[in-house]
């Protein structure tokens, strides 16, 4: 398991939100969480991460995803035990910072947590159910407190498109016809994988 890694930092890459580090004449791809990328806004030229190790089940790639302190890293992990909450969608719902999630979560402040990309009604219900009263010592984390959840529509509407290919790769279709389809679909949609999904299907169910 990969659980730190420094390197120099070869690219930033803002449609898949990570960051590109050469250690040791390898390079590796680390995912940043929305409020990670928002904090290293200066783009160092150096980066040592503490990493979150995945291989996804559908989808047997390793992933690593980065962070700039231990604790936050741990924040990750007890989000992740929240029922529905994978390691993706924990990646893109951080969008504020872990010690102003955690204050939500223990005032049970669920106007704020609907708030976070990909969190609704149910899910902020879920969050606090699972996690308030695990979480005290994150709340009092002095971090960034970014008070309000960080969305870069450019950010948002390039992962709604990969995640839509994605999306189509895995039910059957061929990458090329996905990624003939998907930009087009996602220049006429809101900027959600959901409705990206919707345009192809629409188009594809038109020349039936």
């Amino acid at each position: 398991m990969i659980s730190r890694i420094r390197g120099h930092v070869l690219a930033w890459n803002s449609e898949t939100q990570s960051v590109e580090l050469e250690v040791g004449g390898l390079t590796y791809e680390v995912l940043l969480p929305t409020y990670s990328w928002r904090a290293l806004e200066h783009r160092p030229q150096e980066l040592e991460l503490f990493t979150y190790y995945h291989v996804p089940e559908r989808q047997p790639t390793p992933i690593l995803i980065g962070f700039t302190r231990a604790v936050e890293r741990e924040f990750f992990k007890k989000f992740l035990r929240v029922r529905g909450m994978g390691p993706a969608k924990a990646q893109r719902a951080l969008a504020a910072s872990i010690s102003t999630i955690a204050h939500w979560i223990e005032s049970e402040d669920r106007a704020a947590l609907r708030e976070l990309p990909g969190v609704g009604a149910r899910q902020a219900d879920q969050i606090i159910a699972e996690l308030r009263g695990k979480v005290i010592e994150e709340a009092m984390l002095r971090d960034e407190h970014y008070a309000e959840p960080f969305s870069d529509p450019l950010i948002s509407q390039d992962r709604a498109a990969a995640d839509a290919i994605e999306a189509l790769v895995n039910l059957g279709y061929a990458r090329r016809e996905a990624e003939e389809w998907v930009p087009a679909a996602a220049a006429s949609e809101e900027a959600t994988t959901e409705a990206i999904l919707r345009a192809v299907f629409e188009q594809i169910a038109s020349e039936t």
